[in-house]
């Protein structure tokens, strides 16, 4: 498992200073991870083609390095990842949504994920592949293998119809340590158009943070609109993730820092004076779509039991820039097991 780190003095007092420490609950039971989603039929039949063509595309590379079961033929898998670099199968996955001429916001928030999530992630990076020499092969096919997991997972967060019997056993007891999440993103290298952006990850917060894959995809779900967000606009070609408890444990604090652009800083000001919780409502946006991050309030509300303007205004989550560095945060509710005998997920091996 991945160490506990200790947080430099200087920046913990950063994170911890972000919102107030006494972040809590009010729900009489653990959110479970759904609600926010939609079903088929809301979709025209085009749209509903190419969601399918991405889930099989992503849930089969998940499949089929199960199936080696801890002997992994790396050839093939690369072989496997190449798919998601050919320009068709970009173009289509960036075409679903386009084909429904009437969406109600929910089915926008969905679509908005599906195009994004895991995806982003893993499209990037299988446009490294001709550029690999065989270094640190496995660790690379090993983290678009997760990519892809995590983007299935999120599909049938998003639409349970998608895939019924999978999406049930997502509902199911399993518990998910904060090692899964840290190390997953350890090290990641974006690859976006021009340059690329790496990921740093430590936890100052040791146990398990979800119960179930169901939950798990929630929080990946607000994770990769984070740090997707991030490294469009890391200037420094860095973004961090740290992990905190605080509340006496009770409570995770999870921050995406990166450096911003000059420009990024002065469209910020001059259109949110630097307030930036409207960011988390809908609507306002650089070059996107400006769904992302009111999707992640929904999430985070949800977890806490409030509402998701409650959520925003008493900064269960938010951003703040301090000179040119761009936090995002946002808490979710640890998890204590309350026997011993609670079966822990092994989807991240």
């Amino acid at each position: 498992m991945t160490q506990t780190v200790q947080v430099p003095k200087s920046n913990e007092q950063n994170y911890l200073s972000l919102a107030p420490l006494d972040i809590r609950s009010t729900r009489p039971d653990r959110y479970a991870g759904g609600g926010f989603d939609m079903t088929l039929d809301q979709l025209a039949a085009e749209d509903v083609a190419l969601i399918r063509q991405v889930y099989g595309a992503v849930k089969r590379m998940y499949d089929l390095w199960l199936y080696m079961s801890g002997t992994p033929n790396y050839r093939l898998l690369r072989e496997e990842l190449a798919l998601f670099a050919q320009k068709s199968f970009l173009r289509e996955a960036q075409r679903i949504g386009t084909h429904t001429r009437t969406r109600s916001t929910q089915v926008a928030k969905v679509v908005h994920d599906i195009r994004g999530g895991g995806l982003t992630s893993l499209t990037g990076y299988a446009q490294l592949i001709p550029r690999m020499q065989g270094i640190d092969d496995e660790q690379f096919i090993r983290q678009a293998v997760f990519l892809a997991r995590d983007h299935a997972k999120m599909m049938r967060n998003a639409i349970p119809e998608l895939d019924p019997i999978f999406r049930e056993a997502d509902e199911g007891m399993k518990l998910h340590h904060i090692d899964e999440f840290v190390a997953k993103w350890r090290g990641f290298v974006f690859q976006l158009s021009d340059r690329a952006v790496a990921v740093t990850a430590d936890s100052a917060f040791e146990g398990f943070i979800t119960n179930r894959c169901l939950e798990t995809s929630a929080v990946d779900r607000i994770l990769y609109n984070y740090i997707n967000n991030a490294a469009r606009f890391a200037a420094s070609g860095e973004v961090q993730l740290t992990i905190l408890p605080v509340n006496g444990g009770t409570v995770t604090r999870w921050v995406v820092e990166n450096e911003l652009y000059q420009d990024q800083y002065a469209w910020l000001k001059e259109t949110l004076d630097l307030n930036l919780e409207p960011l988390f409502a809908g609507g306002y946006t650089r070059g996107g779509s400006g769904i992302g991050l009111s999707n992640c309030s929904d999430f985070v509300a949800a977890s806490f039991g409030v509402e998701p303007d409650t959520a925003v205004s008493e900064k269960y989550l938010g951003a703040a820039v301090n000179g040119l560095t761009y936090y995002a945060w946002f808490h979710w509710p640890a998890y204590v097991p309350e026997s011993a005998d609670e079966p822990v997920c092994d989807c991240g091996h």
